[in-house]
């Protein structure tokens, strides 16, 4: 009797083995046929690079002048991707004068680039992500997602929910310019 029950415990054990396997082989096939895109992933549905991007849309003109004043054109031109928060060419026009003309005037080049990578993050972050990240790594500097009411800030500044994508990253338009806190005293006003 024994033996029989034992017999019966083994081809249970055998059947359903065998058709979790072939649910998880079926799975797999999905997948595979329908792959899903990862962050980080290149959104090569996009035919525009970031810089490109930001050159089309006409609100980042003074954006894009920093950019090439600090030598990172190739940057956000073909590598990635990235994620930047761009400040608006209001965004530039709200900053104090002493602020301004000192990313504006090309003297502080070191500053400028600091500055620029505070508003970028590696890899491709929507807007959706914002709540799950929270506080993300820069290229230089953390930065803080939040979502409050329906509203989008990094660092307290408003982000516009509708993103841009482009070839390689994400651009969300922001209202402001974030400032890096600078220990190694590259701000021109330290």
């Amino acid at each position: 009797m024994k033996t029989l029950y034992r017999g019966v415990w083994i081809a249970a054990c055998l059947a359903l083995a065998s058709g979790s396997m072939a649910s998880m082989a079926q799975a797999q096939s999905q997948a595979q046929r329908a792959p899903q895109q990862q962050p980080g992933d290149i959104t090569d549905h996009q035919e525009q690079t970031i810089l490109e991007t930001l050159k089309a849309n006409g609100d980042f003109d003074t954006l894009v002048q920093v950019i090439e004043d600090a030598d990172m054109s190739d940057m956000l031109d073909g590598r990635g991707p990235y994620t930047i928060f761009a400040p608006t060419d209001e965004a530039f026009a709200r900053l104090p004068d002493s602020e301004r003309q000192a990313l504006l005037d090309g003297e502080h080049q070191q500053w400028l680039r600091k500055v620029l990578k505070y508003h970028l993050l590696p890899g491709t972050v929507p807007a959706s992500e914002f709540k799950t990240l929270g506080r993300p790594q820069a290229l230089v500097g953390q930065l803080s997602l939040r979502v409050e009411n329906g509203q989008y800030q990094v660092n307290d500044v408003p982000v516009d929910r509708q993103e841009i994508r482009a070839h390689n990253g994400i651009v969300h338009p922001i209202e402001g310019v974030l400032i890096p806190w600078d220990a190694t005293g590259l701000r021109p006003d330290s």
